[in-house]
């Protein structure tokens, strides 16, 4: 969410805001608006994020917030479609034995990874603890920066969301819209 919270503060001309790297989400208020005043059993709270953290998330933990933070993983040359992308290609067997050298003269790129797959977990596990078709009332509150399909699962997102609906949940999606993938 904060990765769309940034994205939408660089087309926001204003002298009345922080600096870039000063700008962060008040994480007690965005607990507050996600729950909205709805019961939240023990173990229903998640948040998944990837360090290096732009913020503290001590306060999210202090609320009753199961907090995961994953380490990024290291980007390689020869994994990437182009210099200005993000985007991965497997890896040929002969370029295999660059995995383990260090790369002189360039920077070190880095990725989350396995960040919405815990996510997508969490989603599908609390389905699979309630009764089906889920009781009256059970709401899904999926709070995203971009919500694009995992690496490690194709559906990403949109098929823990599918699911949720065809099993009687609502979902309620939350989200800034710059930092949105084109496929939601």
């Amino acid at each position: 969410m904060l990765h769309g919270l940034t994205q939408k503060f660089k087309h926001v001309k204003s002298v009345a805001l922080p600096p870039p790297h000063l700008r962060t989400l008040s994480l007690p208020i965005l607990s507050l608006l996600l729950r909205r005043g709805r019961p939240t059993p023990h173990g229903t709270l998640h948040l998944v994020a990837s360090s290096p953290l732009y913020q503290n998330l001590d306060p999210l933990v202090r609320l009753g917030w199961e907090v995961s933070v994953l380490k990024r993983v290291e980007i390689y040359d020869d994994e990437v479609q182009n210099s200005h992308s993000a985007k991965l290609v497997p890896k040929s067997m002969n370029n295999l034995a660059k995995v383990n050298t260090f790369h002189e003269g360039g920077s070190r790129r880095y990725k989350e990874q396995g960040v919405d797959e815990i996510l997508h977990l969490k989603i599908l596990q609390a389905l699979n603890t309630k009764s089906n078709p889920a009781p009256k009332g059970s709401t899904i509150v999926l709070a995203t920066g971009d919500a694009k399909g995992g690496q490690f699962n194709q559906d990403g997102f949109v098929g823990a969301v599918r699911e949720a609906i065809r099993r009687g949940w609502m979902v309620e999606l939350w989200s800034f819209s710059d930092g949105m993938s084109i496929s939601v």
